[in-house]
């Protein structure tokens, strides 16, 4: 489903929407080898290049209709369908992070949580919307939940160097794509420690710790940046230096339409319009609208589902008393997903820059975690299952009654209207 979701008329809007205007320039700059300067690092960019670069053999022979970018006839399904494939794998990862994370509990239990984690990202609209077009988000989310999750594997094999080889490069290439994406690096780094310090071999475990969270990230970010500057002939400082003074104005004045603070976000109050169209008029007017916005039932019941989680955890910790409660590695999944949800969320508070509501997709991630985790336990017990039913029932409709606004399917403005349910979401 996650799949056909995003394939599904994926060449409409026949224009470029919101960010591409950039992106796919400056990936088409990298296929002429000239690349132009851009906010980020590069490894997204030479994504989409390279789906282009492929896209185009199929553009000629499925007659892909096509539209010109930068004096070049291009198609969108070109430049779109490996942000497709790439956001339908998101699902998939983050079934296969709960998965690995709630090893110790029944196989019943794990392939419950599992399969909840994957069909509720599958109903997640932002993450859907982000897949469609050819932006860059959606690279660094799959990477930072491949790296995750190959983490979390390594602590259950008997073989866990290849897993946190894996788990390194994914968390540095994840930063390749936007510094942001440090998030899930830092809640690795951070669950690492405190784990650590809870077992003997602690100091033995620093070495391991520089290699697979210092190094090995180090240097894949680095080693991605060598084709843009064997292109450019840029230097790696001079470069970072344009970024982070790009980065520090940026939005300085905050007064961008769709701005939307860190705080605001596990409440989803300031959706982004990446695209509007209006034709028709009266009775046959239509409009078509794209909205970066999440699937508010989803969204809403997730961060209830973090706050009980967190205040639960807490309670806990306090009744068993701080010596005697279990090792985290005992019942690992609820700190780690507050933890991580967290690391995601709380260091944009130091940003003063205007920030955005596709900021939150690191701690979308872990917040629909969080609330596939509780529905699992509830499916266990035969008294909670109908609220469980409940919950994801109320979960699909409000996806399908929102999906017009994720597919950019025409409305009528009385329709459209309907679903701006808060003054923030026009």
């Amino acid at each position: 489903m996650a799949l056909t979701l995003r394939l599904w008329h994926l060449g409409d809007p026949h224009t470029l929407v919101f960010d591409e205007v950039y992106y796919v320039p400056f990936a088409l700059d990298y296929l002429q080898g000239g690349p132009s300067f851009d906010a980020h690092p590069p490894l997204a960019k030479y994504l989409i290049a390279l789906g282009l670069w492929l896209g185009q053999w199929l553009t000629a022979w499925l007659d892909w209709p096509q539209l010109e970018v930068e004096g070049l006839l291009v198609s969108p399904l070109a430049y779109r369908w490996l942000n497709a494939l790439v956001g339908a794998s998101i699902p998939v990862l983050l079934a296969a992070l709960a998965f690995a994370l709630s090893e110790g509990y029944s196989s019943q239990r794990r392939r419950t949580f599992a399969l909840l984690a994957g069909l509720l990202m599958t109903m997640e609209g932002l993450t859907l919307v982000e897949s469609r077009l050819a932006l860059i988000n959606i690279y660094g989310l799959a990477l930072g939940l491949l790296g995750q999750w190959a983490w979390i594997r390594a602590g259950r094999s008997q073989h866990p160097s290849r897993w946190r080889w894996l788990a390194a490069i994914a968390l540095g290439a994840a930063i390749s794509v936007k510094w942001n994406w440090a998030g899930f690096w830092l809640g690795l780094l951070l669950w690492d420690l405190a784990t650590s310090m809870q077992s003997s071999k602690f100091k033995i475990q620093n070495s391991g710790r520089l290699i697979y969270l210092g190094l090995v990230p180090l240097t894949t970010y680095l080693l991605l940046w060598l084709p843009h500057l064997a292109m450019t002939g840029e230097s790696l400082g001079e470069v970072h230096r344009q970024l982070w003074s790009t980065h520090q104005s940026i939005g300085a004045n905050g007064n961008h339409a769709y701005c939307s603070p860190w705080h605001s976000w596990p409440l989803m109050v300031r959706p982004v319009a990446y695209f509007f169209e209006r034709s028709g008029q009266g009775s046959e007017a239509i409009a078509i609208t794209i909205h970066a916005m999440g699937n508010p039932v989803l969204w809403w019941l997730s961060t209830a589902a973090v706050l009980a989680l967190a205040l639960g955890w807490l309670a806990r910790r306090i009744l068993a008393g701080a010596q005697h409660a279990a090792p985290l590695q005992t019942h690992a999944v609820v700190p780690f997903i507050l933890l991580n949800y967290l690391a995601n969320w709380l260091p944009w508070a130091l940003v003063s820059r205007c920030t955005f509501l596709y900021h939150a997709m690191g701690m979308v991630a872990f917040s629909a975690l969080g609330l596939a985790w509780l529905m699992a336990q509830w499916w266990q017990n035969p008294r909670d299952r109908p609220l469980a039913l409940l919950l994801l029932g109320a979960i699909a409709l409000s996806f399908w009654f929102w999906l017009p606004l994720y597919l950019g399917l025409p409305l009528s403005p009385a329709s459209l209207h309907r679903r701006w349910l808060l003054p923030g979401w026009i």
